[in-house]
């Protein structure tokens, strides 16, 4: 028996419902489900039904003492869209165009030509006619190559809150390691997917480069995603690395610099306050050799008040270049 997840089992028969105007019964809804290998008993169908009845239009009729049920959902005809609409679904689309190599982005797109196909050749001229009037740039952007098939396990593992175990390239030392990970949620970090979810090996949240996962294969095991993990996801990381240890970051940026920081950076903050020469820029966060990095960057631009560890690693960072050049 193949396993299916409620949700998956519902849309399945949202779409069933959805084929023909003559609709079908419980029995016919019980044999195609059979037919798939899925083996669930009718009164799980009729709450199915009940489900699906609360969220989208479905009808039933009663023919020759049988029941039949039936399903709009799915079905286009005749869309109009404003002038602003369709000048939004050109900017979607080029929006979309760094993700084809993902098959979220190539499905989006494809989406979004479903919907023009259901439109008037007049708003798909528009459409011809706007694309390429709105360029976005897409130098920070990663061209990963995924596995399509790793990507669908994901989902599955995501749907079902199924523990996964993977063979995964480590960035820092670019071998391999086999861990078992529990994955909450997929991220796009500058254009390359990652899955993030708890590590049973570093027994912490990480973020996996999906392009990395060697390959994966889902566990019986099932998991559940921590209270709090929304809420707190994102104070252990700057910006892709994270760490285990909390702190309150502030670092001095003079005035020149601190223009840059506000016009570009600002949202990397928790606080900004602004000083007569500059401001201070404050992050509760781990440190990180990414943070030290991007501090770096600055040059003497950038000076950090606290935490004195931090002050003392920028301190060791500029030695160590400093001797390059002597």
């Amino acid at each position: 028996m193949r396993d299916m997840a409620q949700t998956e089992r519902q849309i399945f028969i949202l779409l069933l419902l959805s084929e023909n105007k003559r609709g079908y019964t419980i029995n016919d809804i019980h044999s195609s489900l059979e037919k798939w290998d899925v083996i669930v008993d009718k009164k799980t169908i009729m709450r199915d039904i009940d489900s699906l009845s609360g969220i989208c239009f479905i009808s039933e009729e009663t023919r020759n003492n049988k029941t039949y049920y039936t399903a709009d959902k799915f079905r286009l005809s005749d869309i109009t869209f404003t002038s602003p609409e369709l000048i939004s679904l050109a900017f979607m689309l080029e929006l979309l165009k760094p993700y084809q190599y993902m098959t979220m982005g190539r499905t989006s797109n494809e989406l979004i030509h479903k919907l023009l196909d259901n439109t008037s050749n007049l708003n798909r001229e528009f459409i011809k006619h706007f694309t390429g009037l709105v360029s976005i740039n897409t130098n920070d952007y990663i061209s990963d190559t995924l596995n399509p098939e790793i990507e669908e396990k994901l989902h599955d593992s995501m749907q079902n809150k199924r523990k996964a175990r993977i063979i995964y390239r480590s960035f820092g030392s670019d071998e391999d390691t086999i861990r078992v990970i529990h994955p909450y949620e997929l991220s796009i970090n500058d254009g390359a997917l990652c899955v993030v979810g708890f590590c049973e090996l570093r027994n912490d949240i990480r973020d996996f480069r999906v392009s990395r996962i060697r390959a994966l294969t889902l566990l019986d095991d099932t998991f559940q995603i921590p209270e709090d993990y929304h809420t707190n996801k994102n104070r252990k990381k700057f910006i892709h690395l994270s760490g285990n240890v909390v702190e309150q970051v502030i670092i001095f940026f003079d005035s020149k610099t601190a223009r840059y920081i506000m016009e570009y950076e600002s949202d990397l903050a928790d606080e900004i306050i602004q000083t007569e020469d500059g401001i201070k820029f404050i992050r509760n966060t781990a440190v990180t050799d990414e943070l030290i990095r991007w501090i770096l960057q600055y040059g003497h631009g950038a000076k950090v008040l606290n935490p004195a560890h931090l002050k003392e690693k920028i301190k060791s960072e500029l030695e160590k270049s400093l001797n390059q050049y002597t």
